[in-house]
């Protein structure tokens, strides 16, 4: 395998990085996710999906920084699953006779995918013995046809199924064909229901709405096409994040009310945090599901996607410290990160995940094509080609790669994203390929090439209610207005007025003023004084 080093360099992805990995390494103590499967425990018990995410980022930390501390810290785990998981192999952690239940095969789902991880990192064959005991349960349980159906399961149906992405994975570390057997029988079972994956006509037709439980689901069916070079179940994929893309994604780069999706949910609405809308599992496995199929199918719409919620609701619901995420994020109000009873921890390990793996989501590099996936200060190192990437992006739209190729001539692929419409290339020769990405040609040498992309601020007008709103952009950043500066939250503005970009400062990206009232970005928005802060990114507008 090629060897790669991707680093950050600076700005507010690195900044993010940097928070969560501090946290992963000096907050995090192991010791309390060791003890997750000592003990049995309610219908309500979720640990073990945490420390199955946990495990995960214990093995990534590992392989990609060598660091033995990670090493350590997932080992830790381990050694509790050997001692405490069941004969059957099952790690739940639920009561003996509620094992398809409620957060079971969640549960189970998780920890069996985090031992998977452990087994990838170190080689360790007793912890891959640990992984085939787990996913041995999974196909024991459903083995006969007389057993519970796999879709009686919490969460309308898409709680039990969402194991198919760990089999798929365990399948990778073996090559036993039962786990791919499995699947393959599960995915005709559901055919014949109504929960027909591979078949549906429209996501409302699926019996589950479920925002994280769904995509989790359909990582799965991805890779179970990939694998087998299933093209219906590749398609579905493919038509389950369409849909998702054009319906329920609001301009904060999220969805979900109450954790599912909603008819016309991207439509434009007033939504408080208490409403429980755009959960931050969502957007993660959102991001996770564009990105995996990014790689299958190197269209960037998957990329405009990733960037969207990344840039807005992922570093908007990561708190000051790093150390915790905001459960949802309503579109006006107050910013929630956590509350007294620690009610706002759920998202913790998936969105730590994402920041994590921050790297993983920066470029792509396959047969001398490399492709910058997310545009940030960072540069990418293999096979004879050094390429650095100097920019204030998302904030401005210049981007400047410095080029050293020493050997044999490479192609540079860069995404022109949906808000941009006008742009130019400096020092290189570049077309607008069929998959609609701006390709350049690298020869070898040292030389710099320069993408120059206009980033308008944009204003879109809304009725809500039957009252007028706006709402502004400024390339992939939403605006809000935000109270931190002054004002009030409801302040109308006039259509008409000027915008005029402000000096950010320290407590936001990008700052404008229009008609008196402060627009920054939405990550920022309501974060500089959580207490007190308001924003709001639908502006009443002023009548004519």
């Amino acid at each position: 395998m090629m060897s790669k080093r991707i680093s950050l360099h600076n700005g507010i992805l690195k900044d993010c990085f940097e928070k969560v990995r501090r946290n992963f390494y000096e907050k995090i103590d192991e010791s309390k996710h060791a003890a997750v499967y000592a003990g049995i425990f309610d219908e309500s018990y979720a640990e073990p999906e945490f420390t199955g995410k946990f495990m995960d980022l214990c093995a990534y930390y590992y392989e990609s920084e060598g660091d033995a501390r990670a090493l350590k810290k997932g080992m830790a785990v381990v050694e509790s699953i050997r001692e405490n998981q069941r004969e059957d192999g099952y790690l739940g952690c639920l009561t003996p006779g509620k094992e398809l239940v409620a957060f079971s095969f969640w549960n189970h789902g998780f920890t069996l995918y985090g031992l998977v991880r452990m087994y990838e990192a170190t080689g360790d064959e007793s912890i891959l013995t640990l992984a085939r005991r787990a996913a041995d349960f999974v196909l024991q349980a459903y083995a006969d046809p007389a057993c519970p159906d796999i879709l009686e399961a919490g969460n309308m149906g898409s709680q039990n199924i969402s194991c198919l992405y760990a089999i798929g994975r365990i399948y990778c570390a073996t090559g036993d064909e039962r786990y791919l057997q499995f699947i393959t029988r599960v995915l005709d079972y559901c055919e014949t229901t109504d929960m027909p994956l591979l078949s549906f006509g429209s996501i409302f037709d699926l019996r589950s709405k479920k925002g994280i439980e769904m995509l989790v689901v359909y990582l799965g069916v991805l890779q179970y096409g990939m694998l087998t070079k299933n093209d219906k179940a590749i398609a579905a994929a493919k038509r389950y994040w369409q849909e998702i893309w054009e319906s329920q994604i609001r301009n904060t780069g999220n969805g979900t009310i109450r954790e599912k999706w909603t008819e016309g949910g991207n439509a434009a609405r007033l939504m408080p945090t208490e409403e429980k809308p755009n959960e931050t599992c969502v957007a993660v496995g959102w991001c996770e599901l564009s990105l995996a199929l990014f790689y299958a199918d190197q269209k960037p719409i998957y990329l405009d996607a990733v960037e969207k919620t990344l840039f807005n609701h992922m570093i908007g619901s990561l708190d000051k410290s790093g150390g915790d995420l905001a459960y949802y994020q309503g579109n006006y109000g107050k910013k929630i990160y956590r509350t007294d009873d620690g009610a706002y921890q759920c998202c913790r390990y998936r969105g730590f995940t994402l920041f994590s793996y921050l790297k993983e989501y920066l470029y792509h590099y396959e047969n001398g094509c490399l492709t910058p996936l997310i545009y940030c200060p960072s540069s990418f190192e293999a096979d004879g080609l050094l390429v650095r990437q100097e920019t204030a992006y998302p904030t401005e739209g210049a981007i400047r790669f410095t080029v050293q190729n020493s050997i044999a001539e490479k192609m540079l692929k860069l995404r022109i994203p949906t808000w941009c419409q006008a742009w130019q290339l400096h020092g290189g020769t570049g077309v607008i390929t069929t998959d609609g990405f701006l390709t350049v040609s690298l020869p070898v040498g040292d030389y710099t090439i320069t993408l120059d992309m206009e980033m308008p601020l944009q204003k879109e007008e809304h009725d809500i209610d039957g009252n007028p709103y706006l709402s502004y952009t400024y390339g992939p950043l939403l605006l809000a207005a935000d109270t931190h500066y002054g004002g009030a939250l409801w302040q109308d503005v006039d259509a008409a007025a000027d915008v005029v970009r402000a000096e950010a400062g320290s407590t936001s990206l990008v700052r404008f003023i229009t008609d008196g009232v402060h627009l920054v970005d939405f990550a920022s928005a309501g974060g500089n004084d959580v207490q007190n802060d308001e924003y709001t990114v639908f502006i009443p507008k002023k009548p004519s």
